[in-house]
């Protein structure tokens, strides 16, 4: 069988390493996507030399508790406010702090205590959501669940709608372009930011977004939960 063409040919096989091993795969699983990926062949032997002579442990690693304690605030602000000790013992793995997972649970409760009460407790923590001003930010989303699709659009800020549409479909991405194109024209320019949830309805409007501000982070595809301007509508509209 070819192996794949190498995706990755600048990063050394250091580096390599402890991407994989920073983010908690298995020795087999290490040496699987160095072959894989990057064309890098070794034993498992090699594999455990390397790993001990990088200073890499699983079990008792060293870690300095001050410089995690200073840290944690960066992962549990915002919108990962609800996470809970084993996301963020995840978190510090993938940037190379190495804590046992008990210590995170601990440091959680003195840096987060409010929030380790709620999650205990099964209760949201609510959230301050902060918008520059009018036009900033467009919320977008599809709304089946009344027997005809419907598809709106809110400015934040303005607490109005860029455009609420009953179409033949919210599954056609021409429709939701032409909507958005239509509203870039009646407001006179787009928003800095264009929310969305992961549909591939999507696809055409984001593009064009993209486009006019000629920045391609002026999009964000979010999950439902978190694309709320638009949802809690849905749900005091119904």
């Amino acid at each position: 069988m070819a192996v794949s063409q190498p995706l990755v040919d600048e990063f050394k096989e250091e580096d390599l390493i402890k991407y994989y091993f920073f983010r908690g795969f298995q020795y087999c699983e290490i040496r699987s996507f160095l072959l894989k990926y990057h064309w890098k062949q070794i034993s498992d032997s090699t594999l455990k030399r390397r790993i001990k002579s990088y200073g890499l442990r699983r079990r008792n690693p060293a870690y300095d508790e001050e410089t995690v304690r200073n840290y944690m605030p960066t992962i549990i602000d915002g919108p990962q406010c609800l996470r809970g000790y084993r996301s963020v013992w995840h978190a510090l793995q993938i940037r190379g702090m190495r804590v046992p997972r008990i210590v995170v649970q601990q440091l959680l409760k003195e840096t987060d205590p409010e929030g380790t009460h709620l999650r205990k407790a099964h209760r949201l923590k609510r959230r301050t959501y902060h918008n520059v001003g009018p036009n900033y930010a467009w919320h977008c989303d599809g709304y089946d669940k009344f027997g005809f699709p419907i598809h709106g659009c809110i400015m934040v800020g303005a607490g109005t709608f860029s455009w609420l549409y009953i179409t033949r479909s919210n599954n056609q991405p021409n429709n939701i372009a032409t909507y958005f194109l239509d509203a870039v024209d009646e407001q006179g320019g787009c928003p800095t930011e264009l929310i969305t949830d992961l549909g591939t309805e999507s696809g055409l409007m984001t593009a064009a977004q993209a486009f006019l501000k000629d920045d391609e982070n002026s999009h964000k595809y979010v999950p439902s939960t978190r694309n709320q301007r638009i949802e809690s509508w849905w749900a005091q509209y119904n």
